[in-house]
């Protein structure tokens, strides 16, 4: 085309996407050069973007005391002229492009004005001009760097005047002259510059354009837009689908269809206008961003509607069906009679033949229902129906937030297979029954499973399990889900479920590092292989090497747990949508499922005392199938081997308790099967593993405490239909080769968490060491250096020990040290900085630690160093320090609530308290008096003038107060701290616990409390004779109206008018809850009110020193006298009644509060009597 010819004798340059004008040069501001009384020869620009110059050449004269505006044009500027020019310029340039066979990937657009000091237009009509625009800073639209398009170019066009067949004017996008434009781009296809010699000051504008072609299966599309200019864009965009050459509607698309290898006459003019409306589920119209006329390439005539649609780019929406109106009867060939009936079609047919017209033909699952015939008026080819696409509005799948297992020392290996491996006859399905007894009890030397039976007797599964295999994928993490793992309640538990989670790792063909791991992207969302009516397809399935889509779901829904049974319709997730399971690369996918792969996961892991962790009991869990063995030590010690339907077992190190839960499917339902319980010690007897072992290796039927292990599990999928994984495990696992030191504090309260600092320094054993000093211990002849700068992690956190080798840790923490040396190496550990006087007990590793090994310090007065005997990374990779706090170290934290002075209040309020950083999780006291009571989540329920307590708190343990108040009805409560350390009571009380005190915080909350004032006026042309009565007006009032949960107060008042007062008269009513309030006058014998009654009004706040201002709000009543016959009231009273204990009934008369003060000052306290 004529712009990459151009383009090319300047540089070579690519061509890609949408070029947002406000990106290139926002908001530009005119600067003008000025030649004073002269006419100057050259003008000039600069904004942050670009500089431009305008020359005047040929005779041609620039305007005196003009100044040059060269504005960069933006489609959403709130101007809206140059909203329209804009619009105008891009449909142009759309128009242009469709004559080229081009697409426009990305433009600028610029107005050229001259312009005066009072901004008054002095732009030439025409002349000779040269306009050069120079970018600060080279550039272009970001996808066109990636454009890979073979013929591309960029071009400047000019808005030009002409005249249309009607003789009325239009304008169009032209391009400039070939020989009198220059255009400058770097090699990367980057616009330096563009220079132009030009007749008019019209709009300019750099197009990058290109030839594209898109394939979709059977079907090739290009993409451009034909549409011409108006010469006033508020016509633009309302045009009716007309022929090919005319605007399509803002939801409108028009395809033009060839098909390859057919010698049909005319046939693409013919098929060139097919048109179709695109709308929502409502039938609410969906606006195409760029209006598209798609050519597409057929292979033959007929195509499903599906690969049509998949031209439509529609970011947020998915396809869901087609629908045609306006058609005549197939069958009928009456192309006359048309039928107006909407029907859905799943293909559209193409057609022409000798002995029929031009039409398109719609067909429903291969029933052809309806004929549109094509008809030509001159240049126009339209067909009769209406033709509708339908999409869903697409929800975005959402991705869990996972561990990174691996730096914590979980090691997961992928496997994926071409067929069942081992073949699906060994350990079949049968009754979906687990398999048991198909591996030998013990791995082989390289770490993987025998076969103990049929095909696969005495060979090792190496197909299946050695990284050796071609069926290894590469390494894998971020299958765990990091919310589990980090609260406090479940703290370092590894949990994955996939009937919770789907998780998808990668397609089997896409090649990764296989050493480096590569992350599971774990959602929200839950999916299934199947559509087909089977319960285990109605639940999440596990298919790593399977992606889902957003959008694109099973007809199946989620209506059955892990065990096979229904859901109970309330669970939160019953009849959840299941996303559908989408191809698979993998060559032997069944109907695009990937069924057939394996996983291995192992680490190291220590047996803490009693088979405890994080106040939890140690255990691993599974659910699901198929094969699944868990080895530790290399001895299977959980079998829930063979193909099965999902299946459950567990191993609880606390008690060495082994439990499988095992079903058959009989009909399509789930029977369960009992298995007796067998235990870890039973499982290792008459292994090689197991005679190895001493009774001191045992604790009971589990294993010894803070002795090391290893876990090992295989998992494989071999059953070609549904998948299922679910696995969670708190075991206390460290990287191979490591030192774990973890700190824990006994007996303080179990339900709060302590942030104190314990700081320890790790010594190794160094050969080359010969005297000991600060940085070295010599402990029976062999030598420790302190470890200094060495890395290690905590919580997540990768963190250095720095030159003094110290590191610190709180309770319930633990420091990670990866490969610090050769796993024989000795090493030694200290606690440091200790306090006896805090700490009366030391414990490593469950052992007391002896006086020999409680060291004073020389270098912190009064402090201690508690120092392990020479332990070794092989045996003793996991270390856990104990202090037990001395009883003077326990200390209270006492939480008051209270009201400030003179307010009352029978509320329940919420405070938030955390210990130690973490929300607190325990029981706490009200008054002293222990009921029970259980704090969750930090959440504590209190009233005024109650006391919160909760005990057994260590010194320097952190505490934070922050009530969550009603802020609509309550200041910002205030805090006050004593006995204790105080950091904040600044919206909060933040502090620390101090030694020996037991700390003190008060919540005093302030009520928002205003006035309201009620006036009461007797008309002018009322004859009050007081000879009669004082004339007495009740009012009832009710309010707050607007406090959710709360019903409002209801009391009266009254106002007496009497001869001294006058004819007008206000109460005031003080300290009311701020609110709606409603006022309503109660009828009187004599008198008529003719205001509006009830009313009702929001009383404001000005009971602080910034409200204190406010006034009142006003309720005025006005009434005329309309009956002289009755006396007035002279007092009103409100009847109680009171019942003794004897039964008798006393009626007590409470004078209703009365005003008389005509300013309405007269401050009296609502009752509720």
């Amino acid at each position: 085309m004529k712009s990459v010819k151009r383009l090319s004798r300047y540089t070579s340059i690519l061509l890609s996407m949408l070029l947002m004008l406000s990106a290139m040069s926002p908001g530009l501001t005119a600067l003008a050069q000025e030649k004073a009384n002269a006419a100057p020869a050259v003008l000039t620009y600069e904004d942050d973007s670009i500089t431009a110059e305008l020359k005047a050449t040929e005779g041609t004269s620039l305007p005196a005391g003009a100044a040059l505006t060269v504005k960069a044009l933006n489609k959403d500027s709130q101007d809206e002229a140059e909203k329209a020019l804009y619009a105008e310029t891009e449909a142009g340039l759309k128009a242009k492009a469709s004559e080229q066979g081009t697409t426009v990937d990305g433009f600028t657009a610029y107005s050229v004005k001259l312009q005066n000091k009072e901004g008054k237009d002095m732009t030439p009509a025409q002349g000779e001009y040269t306009l050069k625009v120079t970018y600060k800073e080279a550039t272009a639209p970001e996808a066109f760097l990636n454009s890979e398009s073979a013929e591309k170019g960029v071009t400047l066009y000019q808005k030009t005047e002409g005249k249309d067949e009607q003789n009325n004017t239009i304008y169009t996008m032209e391009v400039t002259g070939e020989e009198d434009t220059k255009i400058t781009a770097d090699a990367n296809g980057k616009v330096q510059a563009v220079e132009s010699m030009i007749t008019t000051l019209q709009p300019i504008a750099l197009a990058w354009q290109s030839v594209t072609q898109a394939e979709t299966g059977n079907v090739t599309a290009e993409v451009s837009e034909p549409e011409a200019l108006s010469s006033d864009p508020s016509e633009r965009n309302t045009n009716e689908t007309g022929g090919a050459g005319q605007t399509l509607k803002d939801n409108q698309v028009r395809f033009k269809f060839h098909v390859n290898n057919k010698n049909w006459s005319e046939q693409d003019q013919y098929f060139s206008n097919w048109i179709v409306n695109i709308v929502d589920e409502k039938g609410d119209p969906i606006t195409v961003q760029e209006l598209k006329t798609i050519s597409v390439n057929l292979d033959m005539p007929n195509v499903s509607i599906v690969d049509v649609a998949a031209n439509i780019k529609l970011e947020g929406y998915q396809f869901k069906k087609a629908s045609a109106k306006g058609y005549s009867d197939f069958q009928k060939q009456d192309y006359e009679n048309i039928i107006d009936v909407e029907r859905n079609f799943t293909n559209l047919i193409v057609w022409q033949s000798n002995t029929e017209p031009y039409q398109y033909q719609y067909v429903e699952n291969n029933n052809k229902f309806g004929r549109d015939r094509i008809n030509r008026d001159g240049d126009t080819y339209n067909n009769h129906a209406t033709i509708t696409f339908v999409y869903t509005k697409v929800t975005p799948l959402t991705e869990v937030e996972t561990v990174d297992s691996q730096q914590l020392g979980v090691d997961i290996q992928m496997f994926d297979y071409s067929t069942p491996t081992p073949e699906d006859t060994w350990a079949a399905y049968g009754d979906g029954s687990l398999k048991q007894g198909r591996l030998k009890k013990e791995l082989n030397d390289d770490g993987i499973p025998v076969g103990a039976m049929g095909s696969m007797k005495e060979k090792p599964l190496t197909e299946s399990f050695s990284t050796t295999s071609s069926n290894y994928q590469g390494k894998a993490n971020h299958l765990f889900r990091k919310d589990i793992y980090d609260n406090p309640d479940t703290k370092g538990t590894f949990y994955y479920s996939s009937f919770e989670n789907y998780a998808y790792w990668k397609e089997s063909t896409a090649k990764i590092d296989r050493e480096t791991p590569y992350d599971f992207t774990v959602y929200d969302q839950i999916g299934t292989p199947s559509n087909e009516n089977a319960y285990f397809y109605k639940r999440g399935n596990f298919m790593p090497y399977n992606k889902i889509e957003a959008g694109k779901f099973s007809s199946n829904s989620n209506y059955y747990d892990e065990d096979g049974k229904k859901l109970d319709e309330e669970s939160l997730r019953y009849g959840e949508k299941l996303y559908k399971t989408q191809w698979s690369g993998a060559p032997e996918a069944q109907n695009g499922n990937d069924y057939w792969f394996g996983m291995v996961m192992s680490s190291s892991f220590t047996q803490l005392e009693g088979g405890r962790y994080n106040g939890q009991d140690m255990i691993y869990e599974f659910n699901g199938d198929d094969d699944m063995w868990v080895f530790v030590d290399g001895v299977l010690v959980l079998d829930l081997g063979g193909i099965h339907d999902a299946h459950s077992g567990s191993i609880n190190f606390a008690t060495g308790e082994v439990q499988v839960k095992d079903s058959r499917n009989v009909n399509g339902s789930a029977v369960e099967i009992f298995h007796e319980p067998t235990n870890i010690k039973e499982q290792f007897k008459n292994t090689e593993k197991g005679k190895s072992m001493s009774e001191e290796d045992w604790d009971g039927n589990t294993f010894s405490d803070y002795s090391n292990h290893e876990i090992k599990i295989f998992y494989m999928e071999r059953g070609g239909g549904a998948s299922n994984c679910k696995m969670k495990f708190n075991l206390p696992v460290m990287p191979k080769d490591s030192i774990t030191v973890r700190k824990e504090v006994t007996n303080i309260n179990e339900g709060s968490y302590s942030d104190v600092n314990f700081n320890f320094r790790l010594f190794l054993q160094d050969n080359d060491a010969t005297v000991a000093d600060e940085d070295t211990i010599e402990k029976d002849g062999i030598f420790y250096s302190l470890a200094k700068n060495k890395t290690y992690t905590m919580d997540g956190e990768t963190l250095n020990t720095g030159e003094d080798g110290k590191f610190t840790l709180h309770h319930g923490q633990q420091a990670v040290f990866e490969e610090v040396a050769d796993r024989k190496t000795n090493y030694i550990l200290q606690e440091i900085s200790v306090d006896q006087d805090r700490y009366d007990e030391f414990r490593v590793n469950g052992q007391a630690v002896q006086d020999g090994n409680i060291l004073p310090s020389e270098t912190e007065k009064g402090k201690f160093i508690v120092q392990t005997d020479p332990l070794s990374i092989d045996k003793n990779a996991f270390v856990t320090f104990k202090n037990h706090c001395d009883a003077e170290n326990l200390h209270d934290l006492d939480i008051t609530k209270e009201m400030t002075e003179g307010q009352e209040s029978n509320e329940t309020f919420q405070i938030q308290v955390k210990i130690g950083g973490q929300p607190y999780s325990g029981k706490y006291k009200v008054n002293g008096v222990d009921a029970g009571k259980l704090c969750e989540n930090g959440i504590l329920e209190i009233k005024a003038g109650q006391t919160i307590k909760i005990e057994n708190i260590a010194a320097d343990t952190s505490f934070e107060v922050i009530e969550n108040y009603d802020k609509d009805n309550y200041e910002n409560p205030q805090y006050t701290i004593s006995e204790a350390i105080v950091d904040s009571t600044t919206d909060k009380a933040a502090g620390k616990i101090e030694f020996k005190k037991n700390a003190k915080v008060e919540v005093t909350n302030t009520k928002k409390l205003g006035s309201l004032k009620i006036t009461k006026t007797i008309t002018d042309d009322s004859k009050v004779d007081y000879m009669d009565g004082d004339p007495i007006f009740t009012f009832k009032i009710t309010g707050p109206n607007n406090i959710d949960g709360q019903e409002p107060q209801v009391f009266y008042r009254t106002l007496r008018l009497s001869e001294d007062v006058g004819k007008t008269a206000s109460i005031t009513i003080d300290n009311l809850p701020i609110g709606e309030y409603t006022v309503e006058e109660l009828n009187t014998m004599r008198y008529t009110c003719t205001s509006d009654n009830p009313q009702t009004d929001t009383v404001q706040q000005n009971n602080t020193e910034e409200t204190k201002n406010t006034l009142p709000t006003e309720f005025s009543f006005t009434n005329k006298l309309t009956n002289e016959d009755y006396f007035s009231h002279t007092d009103v009273v409100e009847n109680s009644f009171k019942i003794g204990e004897d039964g008798t009934v006393t009626v007590e008369k409470h004078k209703v509060p009365e005003g008389q003060v005509p300013d309405g000052t007269t401050p009296v306290q609502p009752s509720n009597e």
